[in-house]
């Protein structure tokens, strides 16, 4: 009498470990743009899953790469990162943005860049493809903080360029 208990048991575990084999993957990032006026940089912070950084990088860098024990592949992977994100000023002009580095914390792979805060950034064109080359369905969320407001965007495999205004800068 108590086999078809375990048995229903075991079918329970399985299904719930399957569903967490698919569920794993997320497919999406966050880019936070956050204005410091005490360091007078834009800094902007990229974050991913670290599963889907590592089924990346295997794909766009070595089929052998560990992001999580080899810091060359995190800086090959950064600088995947940093080639798929880029901004425009007002009048549409590049914005230089310098790679600061990368770090895992948890689950997630941080990668930072800045640039200076200039006197007329009320506004800047976005644009984020990391990962939307490999999955189709890839969202990439960026919010712009500014005197504590925040301005979000997300981003699909279907957008180009995104003009986000945003919050004047405190007087």
């Amino acid at each position: 009498m108590r086999l078809p208990f375990y048995a229903a048991l075991i079918t329970i575990a399985i299904s719930l470990l399957a569903g967490n084999a698919t569920a794993h993957q997320q497919k999406e990032a966050y880019t936070s743009i956050v204005f410091n006026q005490r360091s007078g940089m834009l800094e902007i912070q990229h974050r991913f899953y670290l599963h889907d950084a590592e089924h990346a990088a295997q794909q766009v860098i070595d089929k052998n790469t560990d992001l999580i024990s080899d810091p060359v592949g995190r800086e090959a992977f950064a600088f995947y990162a940093i080639s798929t994100f880029s901004m425009l000023d007002q009048q549409q002009h590049p914005l230089t943005l310098t790679y600061v580095g990368t770090e895992l914390e948890g689950k997630y792979l941080w990668v930072y860049q800045e640039t200076p805060i200039t006197e007329n950034m009320a506004g800047f064109y976005l644009k984020m493809t990391a990962l939307q080359e490999l999955w189709s369905e890839q969202t990439n969320h960026i919010n712009v903080e500014r005197n504590k407001q925040v301005t979000s965007v997300r981003l699909s495999i279907a957008d180009t360029w995104h003009y986000i205004e945003v919050a004047k800068p405190a007087q």
